[in-house]
């Protein structure tokens, strides 16, 4: 029994996957689809925590509309993943690997992806970033993106998505790594979607990434990738000066988390003298 739950803002797409999940999920599934009427009204945290407080079924499933499942008997699939010992939430993409530098799930050496993804101009291509090892149905990550989040109500109910970050960014971000303290997330190729449209980076997707660095902190037992940490560190400088922030704003940020610690003293300098761009 699964309740999937979906942010809607676009009738056509809603009523486009409505029907795709009727003819893919499998005639063993029970099912209901919970739909939040969202044009823009509410942060998708609150409308997704909103949907699962109507939901009924102790299965979750936090889903774009954008999307379409190109397999079937996929519902059963999920149930059975849902069920891996100290499983948390279940995704098609995402990362084992969360920077000490405010940054998100697609860190370089450390993503996970298996979904297909169609552009603008309806060219298809299959993400497919890594290995699945052979029997397996899934590979542990820490984060997952949020166009597929499953989990069981158990799991949700531990993290539920955090209010605090509004908008329509990092709501993923939070919610699977808060997950990842005290379960195992995996991202899995046992099914398979078409992403109807790709993410974006903006000043907003920036304020709730660091939002979310703030609130998580460290993860603990975790080995520093020097090389990951200075590639975001350079993004993280470019990002503060495409999108105008203040420079008082934007150094109070750089010293945060210019730690010699992470970097060592030979990075950091380097690190010190690219910020000079920002003067």
């Amino acid at each position: 029994m699964l309740s999937i739950i979906i942010s809607s803002y676009q009738n056509h797409f809603f009523e486009q996957i409505s029907e795709n999940i009727s003819q893919t999920i499998g005639d063993k599934i029970e099912y209901e689809i919970v739909k939040i009427w969202n044009p823009g009204k509410m942060g998708i945290c609150k409308a997704y925590n909103s949907g699962a407080a109507q939901s009924k079924y102790d299965n979750l499933l936090f889903l774009h509309e954008d999307v379409l499942f190109t397999e079937c008997n996929w519902g059963e699939k999920l149930l059975q993943i849902l069920t891996l010992p100290n499983c948390g939430v279940v995704g098609v993409a995402g990362g084992d690997y969360y920077s000490y530098v405010p940054g998100s799930w697609w860190n370089s050496g450390h993503k996970f992806l298996h979904f297909i993804q169609t552009d603008n101009n309806g060219q298809q291509f299959l993400n497919n970033r890594c290995h699945f090892p052979e029997n397996a149905t899934g590979i542990p990550v820490k984060s997952l993106d949020g166009v597929f989040l499953a989990c069981t109500r158990k799991v949700y109910n531990t993290v539920k998505f955090n209010e605090n970050i509004t908008g329509f960014h990092g709501y993923d971000l939070i919610f699977s790594l808060e997950a990842s303290k005290k379960y195992t997330n995996f991202v899995t190729d046992q099914i398979l979607i078409n992403h109807f449209s790709a993410g974006s980076i903006s000043k907003e997707w920036l304020n709730n990434i660091l939002k979310v660095r703030s609130i998580i902190g460290i993860l603990p037992n975790q080995k520093i990738d020097i090389k990951v940490e200075t590639e975001n560190f350079y993004k993280l400088i470019a990002l503060l000066k495409n999108f105008k922030y203040p420079r008082l704003e934007s150094f109070k940020i750089i010293i945060k988390y210019l730690n010699p610690k992470i970097f060592g003293i030979k990075n950091t300098l380097k690190i010190i003298n690219r910020t000079k761009h920002l003067l």
